[in-house]
């Protein structure tokens, strides 16, 4: 069947684009509204509306052939409606991200959870069951129609992002549905052209409807949990600065609540000293993520009274890097603790800019002078390509919760690179919060001890001290072992100020005075392991057991996992063990809100596994009389379950490396989706010149794509680490450069697959396109475990082994192109 006008590849066009935006508007709507863990439902209703529209198209395929080019009209009409509909429907939803976690209310919630799915799969359904008509309609010009949809896909997903620096987050939608509109008024079939000025009234008409309802009947708001919630609410509160960014929404409030969040002794009141400063609210998504400054005089003495401050106690007039400046604070502070010079680095842009303002309007001479540095660059960007000596490398007590990049600042080399950028005297002081869970302190120390292990450093126990107040931990890493007169003085300072020594070299447990009680708990029974009578602190019993005893086993026998951070296996919080999720789940009231992502992949998973096994066979089953042979649907399974795993794997692989590389997950995640698309749409259209023999295109494209996996494995890492100090421009060209030739090759074996399937058994080309959709909703929570688990190294290795059963699954022969 040919084209009977241009327009349905227009059409195809709009609605790719249009659905792609809609999903990534939902998804920044749950991060803002609710908090981003929960975006993987919206992923997760995406793949499983296109997977289900698959099987019903095979189910029907006669139905839906025979009505096209009405269905062609009229469901990007519906689009319109139900996209608008389902928005509202989730605005309203009642879904409380805490009671989800509480034993007595969670099932209200999973009720709540479905209403979402409710809402919004019937979008992606029908977007799925275009995409997939057009398949069906257009068989022999597979490779064309996929090559539109992803470049439609792609324009989308990029249309959206540039839209984030103009419109509200809550009003994304109405500046996104002319895409379905515009798909609309695309293609009109051949019966109804004469009516064409009707068809046209009625698309505005809807259209109009549906803004109008965007516009003033809008329901979005944040969540009453959310931080921003009761700073909002406060009588007198005020915005006064927004900032519209993909990277978030940021709102700077100013209210009488607002002050400078900075752990202090106890002690504060007999001290003599300044209560922390009023400050400015900067909120992102509705999370407090910094304090900025407010005019008026600034009195700095509190800073004494500080868990932070104690280095500068050993240090005279140090040179700091500071990695964070604590909305600019930080920076302050360093200078009036007696720093010489300061480099402070701010990698987030907005931030950064924030904090620049600040300092550019302080009235201070000193802090605008040569004395300080301010710069945007990572802090593995800086320190791999310095020859500056520090005294101090501080991160700040934020830093880790301010973006997702920042969580590399906190793995086993970047740890390394600090301590090569130290002077002789030098030393890094990492905070962690122990407001939660103790063992994420525990964690990091093993990743300090796994780093200096690293280096050669015989006896990294000699090299860090542990101290700690009730809320948080501060881990000190020297150059040189420390002194017996720098233990004294860590002593004496937390003695004053009532924080606790939680680990020095030669410690004695029993002559250490504990003023903040840390008893250890287990986690399995919510028991006492400490001993009941006295003060205890669980920190400084694991930090024994690592240093001093250098039993391992704590490691491998511990109910979480301790394993270090590395580039290759980021995660901060990524504490939970797949066997202890039976006892996970009876205390999931205990578990951080960080950690919920691998819950919510492992549900993910199980969802996506009863769908794998719906859509696989329930149209073998209707078809059973005209079923090709046996080992041709064995072939076909793999071939396209292999697809659906490896190029999602290696597309989050890619994102997560570009999140390092430029330092922004946004727009790592901006420029990889995008240029994938576009990558693989245009293998998927070149592929259309191998249509009389596709074997050797497919041997060809995974040829391509194993060599990608392997150099990426052994070379990538290194390279990325080689080429920090390029511009940020040069590093966005080098991450395009690096996923063009895989994108290109991934883009060619699907069409070509879908391809042979034309003809006599065309009833099972929307199966198998929904086999694809079914496994690539088990592809992003499966990569995003085995990535947590064992690094994205495995997830390259499974991708390369995914691409191989996809050459030698390929259901037909060289020199054929149909199944037979």
């Amino acid at each position: 069947m040919n084209w009977p006008t241009k327009s349905p590849l227009l059409s195809l066009f709009w609605v790719s684009a249009g659905t792609i935006a809609y999903e990534i508007s939902i998804t920044r709507y749950f991060a803002i509204a609710s908090w981003s863990e929960y975006g993987y439902w919206v992923i997760s209703i995406a793949m499983v509306g296109f997977a289900i529209s698959g099987v019903i198209l095979s189910l029907f395929s006669d139905f839906f052939i025979k009505r096209w080019q009405q269905l062609l009209f009229v469901i990007p009409l519906l689009l319109l409606l139900l996209a608008t509909v389902g928005f509202h429907l989730s605005t309203v939803n009642p879904f409380n991200p805490l009671e989800f976690q509480n034993p007595d209310a969670w099932f209200s919630q999973l009720l709540n959870i479905w209403k979402y799915y409710a809402a919004l799969f019937p979008v992606f359904f029908l977007a799925g069951l275009y995409v997939g008509l057009c398949f069906l309609a257009f068989q022999e010009q597979i490779p064309k129609v996929y090559a539109i949809d992803l470049a439609g896909a792609a324009v989308g997903a990029l249309l959206v992002l540039v839209l984030m620096y103009w419109v509200h987050p809550f009003y994304l939608l109405t500046v996104l549905l002319p895409c379905f509109a515009l798909a609309s008024v695309a293609y009109v079939p051949s019966a109804l052209r004469s009516r064409r000025s009707v068809m046209l009234v009625t698309v505005v008409a809807v259209f109009a409807v549906c803004e109008f309802s965007l516009l003033k009947l809008n329901q979005a708001e944040f969540n009453q949990y959310k931080a921003i919630y009761p700073a909002l609410h406060v009588q007198g509160s005020r915005v006064i600065e927004q900032h519209y960014s993909p990277r978030g929404y940021y709102m700077v409030l100013k209210n009488f609540t607002e002050r400078l969040d900075t752990d202090l002794s106890n002690n504060l009141g007999l001290l003599g000293v300044a209560e922390p400063p009023k400050t400015l609210g900067l909120y992102r998504d509705g999370q407090r993520v910094a304090a900025l400054p407010r005019a008026g005089p600034y009195d700095p003495s509190y800073v004494k009274a500080a868990l932070d401050s104690f280095p500068y106690e050993l240090l005279t007039r140090p040179t700091v890097l500071l990695i964070g400046t604590r909305g600019g604070f930080r920076i302050r502070e360093a200078v009036s603790l007696g720093a010489s010079s300061v480099v402070a680095l701010e990698p987030d842009a907005t931030l950064f800019e924030f904090v620049r303002q600040g300092l550019l309007g302080s009235g201070d001479p000193i802090l605008r002078g040569s004395r300080v540095v301010l710069s945007n660059r990572s802090p593995a960007a800086f320190v791999n390509n310095t020859h500056d000596q520090f005294d101090l490398v501080e991160i700040a007590s934020d830093f880790l919760d301010q973006a997702d990049a920042n969580k590399f600042a906190f793995a086993t080399e970047a740890v390394q690179g600090y301590f090569a950028v130290l002077s002789e005297r030098g030393m890094i002081s990492v905070p962690v919060s122990t407001r939660e869970l103790t063992v994420y302190a525990v964690k990091m120390v093993e990743t300090v001890r796994h780093a200096l292990a690293g280096l050669g450093i015989s006896a990294p126990a000699t090299h860090i001290m542990v101290y700690r107040s009730a809320w948080n931990a501060r881990i000190l890493v020297a150059k040189r072992p420390f002194a017996a007169n720098q233990i004294e003085r860590l002593r004496a300072f937390c003695g004053a100020l009532s924080f606790d020594t939680s680990y020095f070299p030669g410690i004695e447990p029993e002559t250490v005075q504990i003023w903040n009680d840390l008893p250890a708990v287990s986690f399995a029974d919510e028991t006492l392991i400490s001993p009941s009578a006295g003060t205890h602190d669980a920190l400084m019993e694991d930090a024994i057991k690592l240093l001093v005893r250098n039993d391992l086993t704590l490691l491998q026998e511990h109910f979480f996992n301790l394993q270090p951070s590395t580039y290759d296996r980021p995660a901060f919080h990524s504490i939970l063990r797949l066997p202890t999720l039976s006892q996970v789940l009876r205390r999931i009231a205990l578990i951080p809100r960080e950690e919920l992502t691998t819950l919510i992949n492992i549900a993910v998973i199980i969802q996506a596994l009863v769908l794998a096994v719906f859509v696989l066979t329930l149209p073998l089953v209707r078809w059973r009389r005209q079923l090709p042979r046996p080992v041709v649907i064995v072939k076909s399974v793999v071939f396209f379950a292999c697809l659906g795993l490896g190029f999602l794997f290696l597309e989050i692989t890619l994102i997560d490396k570009a999140s390092f590389f430029l330092n922004d997950r946004t727009y790592a995640f901006a420029i990889v989706l995008s240029g994938m698309l576009v990558f693989a749409g245009s293998g998927s259209y070149v592929s259309s010149k191998y249509l009389n023999n596709p074997k050797p295109a497919i041997a060809a494209a995974c040829a391509v794509v194993v060599l990608w996996t392997i150099l990426a494995a052994l070379f990538l890492d290194k390279l990325l680490l080689a080429l920090l100090t390029l511009p940020f421009g040069g590093r966005c060209a080098v991450v395009v450069a690096l996923l063009a030739p895989l994108s290109f090759a991934l883009g060619v074996p699907f069409p070509l697959g879908l391809y042979v399937f034309r003809g006599r058994y065309s009833n099972f080309l929307p199966w198998a396109w929904s086999l694809n959709g079914a496994f690539s909703v088990i592809a992003t929570p499966l990569a995003s475990l085995l990535a947590l688990t064992y690094g994205y190294r495995l997830v390259v290795m499974v991708a390369l082994a995914c691409y191989l059963a996809v050459y030698l699954s390929y259901p037909v022969r060289r020199g054929q192109n149909q199944l037979v």
